[in-house]
């Protein structure tokens, strides 16, 4: 019972991801923006064709969204099957693994059905500008911080396989 109500968690990122998404569209025009905090963040609509950050976005060939979508798959599958092979009471490890899940999971959605990923959040400073993003980079990033606290946190144990194996 306890994994299903940690499912849940990727459910409704996966959920409130494509309903901002959506929003998104239906609001703004491609590259439209609206002003949330003047000179710190704005909602502009993109399309990202490449990785997080825009990584590869200006690439010409055919070949990277179909790529990119086959490497997403895998991710999500290692994610969860990671998830599945951890015990549930390492509850720190499920919440990030569920966040990055949820995340991959949205962002997947995208790349399957429209050959690009739509971001929106677009942050800076000055001259500072932070590649735009999506709600489900933000969980990704969360859950990746999490999972990484996990990891520097839990004490070493050779006979159980290390710190990230089932206890």
């Amino acid at each position: 019972m306890k994994r299903l109500l940690y499912f849940l968690i990727a459910l409704a990122v996966f959920l409130s991801d494509r309903l901002t998404k959506w929003l998104i569209e239906e609001d703004l025009g491609l590259y439209e923006f609206k002003t949330v905090i003047p000179g710190f963040l704005e909602l502009t609509h993109t399309r990202n064709t490449g990785m997080a950050f825009g990584i590869l976005s200006s690439s010409a060939s055919p070949w990277v969204p179909v790529v990119l979508a086959i490497v997403s798959t895998l991710a999500f599958l290692l994610i969860l099957g990671f998830a599945l092979r951890n015990p549930v009471s390492r509850g720190r490890l499920q919440w990030g693994l569920m966040l990055i899940l949820g995340g991959a999971a949205g962002n997947l959605h995208d790349r399957l059905a429209y050959g690009y990923v739509t971001d929106f959040i677009d942050v800076f400073y000055g001259s500072y500008h932070w590649p735009t993003f999506n709600l489900a980079d933000s969980a990704i990033t969360v859950g990746i911080g999490l999972f990484l606290i996990e990891i520097l946190t839990r004490e070493f144990d050779p006979e159980a396989g290390g710190p990230l194996a089932g206890s």
